[in-house]
């Protein structure tokens, strides 16, 4: 008869371990999309009978690390869906190019540092 330690130990292997500093998840870090790859392949791995549970998870995992995306609300069939990552609340400045006075630019703060951005596609399947 096994004991209560291991059987939480046989069971413990859910957690998600941290294999990065936050300097190396920044989007101006060269290892960023590294970090970011791994966070969302270590999700991936698990089975969610609810898939917005699963998006929910990768949204509070990811705003640990200061992305942010818009949490797409599911209508109970297949799809796929892309959505456009951010990070910490963007940019915002006055582009002077064209203006003297200034016009004023929104950015996602990942544009500058990795070109095109990053989005997550996300695949809903019917499991069964």
């Amino acid at each position: 008869m096994k004991s209560f330690k291991q059987h939480l130990a046989e069971h413990s292997h859910s957690t998600f371990k941290r294999q990065w500093m936050d300097q190396d998840t920044m989007p101006s870090s060269a290892h960023a999309m590294e970090a970011l790859n791994s966070l969302v392949g270590q999700l991936a791995e698990h089975e969610y009978l609810n898939p917005q549970i699963g998006i929910e998870v990768l949204e509070s995992q990811l705003g640990k690390l200061g992305y942010h995306f818009e949490v797409p609300t599911l209508d109970g069939g297949d799809g796929q869906y892309s959505l456009p990552l951010t990070y910490g609340a963007g940019t915002f400045e006055a582009d002077r190019s064209e203006n003297p006075y200034g016009e004023f630019k929104e950015g996602d703060g990942i544009s500058d540092h990795i070109q095109g951005g990053v989005s997550l596609v996300i695949d809903v399947m019917r499991s069964g």
